[in-house]
């Protein structure tokens, strides 16, 4: 393991890929943000550093999804997930806390109500918004309508040869092309209760239930939410051919 200190980063040791990433290209994997910004920018820059050192390839970074909700930077890390790793093809995934912005968005019966619950409150703070006095016609031309129809493209679910990445997790007991988006960005506790080997024989890498520590004992998963919320940690993963690297910022 190693410092970064000026990033006030980890670099832990490489260690056997959970399955190779396909055609030699790295892949970066970025957990649930959750609107800590200045950790997102910190990530970009680790992520950004170890693929120079790995050298010139066609690079991809994923971020899992809950990118907003209960920090203090949300639109700032839309904006930034958006924005990407300059020289990589950037993904992001929807997870459910974009799912109540959007269902908000598409006036949903009860949707403020339950992203208010779930932590919304802070986005319409920090664009200086109160909530219950703006229709979600108002809050989409201040968020932006550029930025509105990017989160309403992100896709559920990305796939890399044996590599499946969601933000939740998958049903184990239905094939791959017949997930519903709700599982993959919702799941919790039958997820929790399905150790695997799941379909296909893929590793599934995901972020959603907030773990202290990641854990690479189960052959099958990789839980990437290291409880930014809770204690203050943004986890990253780097896998590249066989081997994969965790990188942490605080």
């Amino acid at each position: 393991m190693q410092m970064l200190s000026r990033y006030n980063a980890l670099r832990f040791d490489w260690r056997p890929a959970i399955r190779p990433a396909p055609d030699g290209s790295p892949i970066a994997v970025i957990g649930d943000v959750h609107g800590h910004d200045s950790l997102l920018a910190a990530m970009h820059d680790a992520i950004g550093r170890e693929l120079d050192e790995i050298g010139p390839h066609d690079a991809t970074v994923i971020h899992l999804g809950d990118l907003i909700d209960r920090g203090p930077g949300n639109r700032e890390a839309l904006v930034r997930a958006r924005e990407g790793i300059a020289g990589a093809t950037n993904i992001t995934l929807r997870g459910n806390h974009e799912d109540r912005l959007l269902a908000y968005l598409h006036g949903l019966p009860g949707a403020l109500g339950r992203w208010l619950d779930a932590g919304g409150d802070g986005m319409f703070e920090q664009m200086g918004l109160d909530p219950w006095r703006i229709t979600p016609e108002e809050f989409r031309a201040r968020l932006g309508e550029d930025l509105a129809r990017w989160i309403e493209a992100t896709p559920v679910i990305y796939r890399a040869g044996q590599l499946v990445f969601v933000h939740a997790g998958i049903d184990p007991a239905l094939p791959l092309d017949r997930q519903d988006p709700h599982t993959l960005m919702w799941t919790r506790r039958t997820w929790l209760d399905s150790p695997g080997p799941y379909p296909e024989g893929v590793a599934v890498i995901h972020g959603h239930i907030p773990r202290r520590t990641v854990d690479f004992r189960n052959p099958h998963r990789i839980d990437l939410d290291s409880g930014v919320v809770n204690w203050g940690v943004l986890s990253g993963l780097v896998i590249h051919g066989d081997r994969m690297r965790l990188l942490q910022v605080s």
